[in-house]
């Protein structure tokens, strides 16, 4: 299991391997909160990366199955789902055999070791802005408004794509993960405040589901 916190790390780490049946996803919002360890970060990064790699600049189209779901609290139900939720990525490794994770995982960071792998020099990248933060809300009243999530959803969901759409800037302006990193922190300790957020993690304690006040 690599859930909330434990996916923020595992996202951070220089590689991963991942056993076949791992379950990873950010799933704060059933209790009422948002990532706030760097997964809305990293969200964001790996749009803007992904869509440099296209011919198009919208980062709104490379965001939107991130956002989903962090908002949505998705989990990935094995190693192949997470890597589609963007979790793992191509250059990770896959164990079908739980036995051999530890020694796979030793021996990759030992060849990473004497291959010289230094970590990446940090670089601003673009964020998809204010009209992206507009569309995606206009997407969750919808939602709202058709009984598919509650109010509450409603506002986390909105905290979460000003996050990751990087806030009131324009679309395209450059940002540092530090500058995410406070945005998720400022959002994450407001909700912790929030009574319906108090009620969510006092029904998870209590029944293990998530309450959708």
């Amino acid at each position: 299991l690599a859930l909330g916190g434990g996916c923020e790390l595992s996202v951070y780490s220089a590689r991963r391997v991942a056993h076949m049946e791992s379950y990873m996803g950010l799933v704060e919002v059933g209790v009422g909160l948002v990532p706030g360890a760097g997964g809305l970060t990293y969200i964001a990064r790996r749009a803007a990366e992904n869509a440099a790699k296209s011919t198009g600049k919208d980062i709104l189209p490379f965001l939107s199955e991130g956002f989903t779901a962090a908002a949505m609290a998705k989990v990935g139900m094995s190693a192949i789902e997470s890597r589609k939720l963007g979790y793992l990525l191509d250059s990770d490794i896959i164990v079908p055999h739980r036995d051999e994770l530890l020694f796979v995982a030793i021996n990759e960071a030992k060849a990473m070791a004497v291959g010289g792998w230094r970590a990446p020099l940090k670089r601003l990248f673009p964020v998809a802005g204010r009209s992206a933060i507009a569309t995606i809300k206009a997407q969750l009243v919808n939602m709202r408004d058709g009984g598919f999530i509650s109010a509450y959803d409603f506002k986390i969901a909105a905290m979460i794509a000003e996050v990751v759409c990087g806030g009131d800037v324009d679309a395209g302006s450059l940002v540092s993960e530090e500058y995410l990193m406070a945005l998720e922190r400022k959002v994450f300790c407001h909700l912790i405040g929030q009574p319906k957020t108090h009620e969510r993690i006092l029904g998870m304690l209590n029944t293990g589901k998530p309450v959708r006040n």
